[in-house]
């Protein structure tokens, strides 16, 4: 019989933002029967932001239905396949729809069959999560046929569209004018900033609802203003990287009776999970960190050069602030 999964992997907490990106996400959604061109949205932001942990959940409130017709898919969410061709692409939204033959034929009847696909399973919203791999960031190029495909399928379903990625998904946008003026303002999702007031409340109002739910695990009180520093300099502010040292501290503390969640046991998870992508940069949760001290942090998508997309080389001096 399958363990159920642990309640520290199912903590999900629904702050502002999130709130926030699920409504624009439903508007997406309930446009697809009432305007003539249901509306898009592009989601973008950083690595660990949260982004397809917010459109698994949308996900959730519209699920799969299996009728005496057939399946009734109200959401596709499928990831867009690295350096993808209109085959793979194809291949991946057959797959993701249940068609037992995703693999079998050439583009043009894999096209038909997703287009009738599309209908039968009465898809109303499509999301592409890792809608940057659009943008071949080695050859600095974006497969223009792929959006022009994408394009025609999406226009002859009369689907609304959410695409989610990183910064750079946005030059697909820029590249494509018909496929661009299908979309509306962007919606940025990033990390909550030491340095201004408001995030930094909702961050440590954050933690505080992450530890209300785990009530199970002995801790020092995350949302107190030096623990709350020294999980934004662990985690750079992300919900994805807060939540990954969190559960990691959840799960070895899990083979201790007592289920105790120490400073020793959060170094000990930030170091197997997060550290190895920032060696540069100090543990933040060990006894000689100086919060007054720490060095400024760079943001991930500050440490790689994208050839031809704009980003900033944003870097984050931290100062504790009540």
């Amino acid at each position: 019989m399958r363990e159920p999964m642990e309640r520290s992997e199912r903590v999900l907490v629904k702050y502002p933002l999130f709130k926030a990106t699920i409504a624009r996400i439903q508007a997406c959604f309930d446009s697809h029967d009432a305007t003539a061109e249901p509306d898009c949205c592009p989601i973008v932001g950083e690595s660990g932001s949260g982004k397809t942990t917010i459109i698994s959940f949308f996900a959730s409130l519209h699920p799969r239905v299996d009728h005496k017709w057939g399946l009734e898919v109200p959401v596709l969410v499928a990831k867009v396949p690295a350096r993808p061709t209109v085959k793979s692409f194809a291949e991946t939204l057959l797959y993701q729809l249940g068609d037992p033959l995703w693999s079998r034929g050439n583009t043009v009847s894999k096209s038909i069959r997703l287009r009738e696909l599309l209908k039968r399973c009465r898809v109303r919203l499509l999301a592409l999560d890792e809608f940057q791999h659009f943008v071949d960031v080695r050859q600095a190029n974006i497969p223009n046929d792929v959006a022009d495909w994408l394009k025609e399928q999406v226009e002859e379903a009369r689907l609304a569209i959410v695409v989610l990625g990183l910064q750079r998904c946005l030059e697909v946008l820029r590249q494509n004018e018909q496929l661009r003026r299908r979309f509306g303002a962007t919606l940025r999702v990033g990390a909550f900033r030491w340095d201004a007031k408001d995030d930094r409340t909702t961050y440590r109002a954050f933690l505080r609802a992450v530890q209300e739910q785990l009530p199970e695990y002995g801790m020092p009180s995350l949302s107190d203003l030096e623990m709350a520093f020294r999980m934004h300099y662990a985690s750079y502010g992300l919900i994805g990287y807060t939540m990954k040292i969190i559960r990691g501290a959840a799960r070895i503390a899990r083979c201790h009776p007592r289920r105790q969640i120490t400073l020793e046991t959060l170094s000990q998870s930030f170091a197997e999970h997060v550290w190895s992508e920032r060696l540069d940069d100090p543990n933040p949760f060990t006894e000689n960190f100086d919060c007054d001290k720490a060095p400024p942090l760079t943001l991930p998508s500050a440490r790689t050069c994208v050839p031809r997309v704009a980003v900033g080389h944003r870097s984050v001096g931290l100062e504790l602030h009540a």
